[in-house]
């Protein structure tokens, strides 16, 4: 997985001249950094998105792979005018960002103008001095599984980000009551028995699974009344006009969930993860029939599947929404 990652991303950029001009800032407010007013286009899929750290993984061996205590606490939001902000532990980033993306859209080269970062001393271990250090040597992208990988130039590493939590939609009184609708065991009179440990929140994300121009809700519900040892539950909603319909319900489900490419009779396949009682982690996929989403392949849950991510991996209950029982 490394060497194939490693040899993808060296293909994709070509090696830079670091700058040598890093802005500073001497009372150790943050700065902005003033760059030229035009910033050439970035692909769609990166301006605007915003991450966060997952690792880096070095080349050297002594120094191997470096995981943050809490990813939470190391940001990135790449803006569609050019311009980036991070938060990196206790301190903040800003600076510009550019990109040339291939033909395929999922690689290319990647640039980060001097950053301009403020300069707390944070307690160890901390990431932010090696971010801020490296960014300008920065040189290539590569988007996979709904993963964003920076690397260094002259093979010196890989930063791996993926999307920031919180993908939710704005609340939604018409969808919530379609998600009440379909689990009628979340009540009021369950609420007031289980006491706080009983409410409910979930997280959505939206993907046009059926290129009508309404993107479909994947809904995933968490609390008590909706999980097991082996998950929780994801339901999918087609939406029209403000108008909810339940197309499916699946237990016992992980994030991330996946939207494939393949299709059937109009509508793409998607994968969810599965695991508990006992069994190995596995994606199963599941393919539309002409009435429903129906089950159609597994595989091994060590290796997600290509496509779009329409819940990331790090969707977790205090990220969600409070559903409140009618």
């Amino acid at each position: 997985m490394r060497s194939t990652l490693i040899l993808f991303l060296l293909l994709a950029a070509c090696a830079k001249p670091p700058a040598d001009n890093a802005a500073s800032s001497p009372d150790g407010a943050a700065v902005e950094t003033v760059a030229e007013k035009t910033v050439p286009e970035s692909p769609a899929s990166l301006a605007g998105s915003q991450w966060q750290l997952v690792a880096f993984e070095s080349m050297d061996d002594a120094t191997g792979t470096q995981t943050p205590d809490n990813p939470g606490q190391y940001t990135m939001q790449l803006n569609a005018d050019g311009s980036v902000n991070m938060q990196l532990n206790c301190n903040r980033a800003n600076g510009t960002w550019t990109s040339t993306p291939s033909a395929d859209g999922q690689t290319g080269q990647f640039s980060f103008g001097p950053l301009a970062s403020t300069k707390a001393l944070c307690p160890p271990p901390s990431m932010d001095e090696q971010i801020t250090a490296q960014s300008q040597y920065i040189t290539g992208y590569s988007l996979k599984n709904g993963h964003l990988y920076l690397s260094l130039m002259a093979d010196g590493g890989i930063y791996e980000w993926q999307p920031k939590s919180s993908p939710n939609m704005p609340k939604d009184p018409e969808l919530e009551s379609a998600i009440l609708k379909a689990a009628p065991d979340y009540t009021k009179a369950m609420l007031q028995d289980m006491g706080e440990t009983g409410m409910a929140r979930y997280a959505t994300g939206k993907v046009d699974l059926n290129n009508d121009g309404q993107p479909e809700i994947f809904v995933y519900l968490m609390g008590s009344i909706f999980c097991g040892t082996g998950g929780c539950t994801l339901q999918l909603y087609q939406s029209d006009n403000g108008n909810y319909t339940l197309l499916g319900e699946f237990g016992l489900s992980r994030t991330p969930v996946i939207v494939s490419a393949a299709s059937n009779k109009g509508w793409r396949d998607f994968w969810r993860l599965q695991s508990g009682g006992g069994r190995p982690s596995e994606y199963v996929r599941y393919r539309y029939n002409g009435n429903q989403y129906v089950e159609a392949e597994r595989i091994a849950g060590t290796q997600a599947p290509d496509g779009e991510l329409a819940l990331p991996e790090s969707t977790d209950f205090n990220g969600g929404i409070e559903l409140l029982p009618q």
